[in-house]
């Protein structure tokens, strides 16, 4: 069984403030420098294009878990993980709702697969989108990508719970 999903980077507020900061900054300084405005002008074009694609990047931080006989594997961007069912204590599933702020984003669950083994506790996070009942609230959540790992994993791991 195999799932792909994005989330949102706990670096994302971090990259996107000093990012800004950098993005005024360096032209200004390059600019005076090299006492030349094309110089500042080039610069900024730069660092406002690294800034688009590193907002981006760090908002959808693409992962693949995929479970199959005999282990739990996890790949977030380059790094691996890879849980033994024998080294797994507990696999929980939980939901939250957002209900966003922002004008174009649509509210959606945030689905949350917390493994907890030998080495540690580990979370992994979703965003599942839900569609709107009539009276424009989200439908209840149902199955969503952890939850079937979850289900898959369950009578592999040694609690099997």
């Amino acid at each position: 069984m195999k799932k792909r999903f994005t989330f949102k980077s706990t670096y994302y507020l971090s990259i996107a403030v000093f990012g800004a900061a950098a993005m005024v900054l360096l032209p200004v300084i390059t600019a005076v420098l090299f006492d030349s405005t094309t110089v500042g002008l080039i610069t900024l074009i730069s660092a406002m294009l690294i800034y688009i694609i590193s907002l981006h990047l760090a908002a959808c931080v693409p992962c693949v878990i995929s479970a199959d006989d005999d282990a739990l594997r996890v790949a977030v961007c380059w790094k691996k993980y890879v849980f033994p069912y024998k080294d797994i204590e507990k696999a929980e599933v939980s939901y939250e709702f957002i209900d966003t702020l922002m004008l174009m984003e649509v509210p959606y669950y945030l689905e949350t697969l917390k493994i907890t083994a030998k080495s540690g506790e580990y979370s992994f996070k979703s965003k599942t989108r839900t569609g709107k009942q009539e009276d424009g609230r989200p439908f209840p959540f149902e199955n969503g990508k952890f939850h079937e790992i979850r289900s898959y994993i369950a009578p592999r791991i040694k609690g099997g719970k």
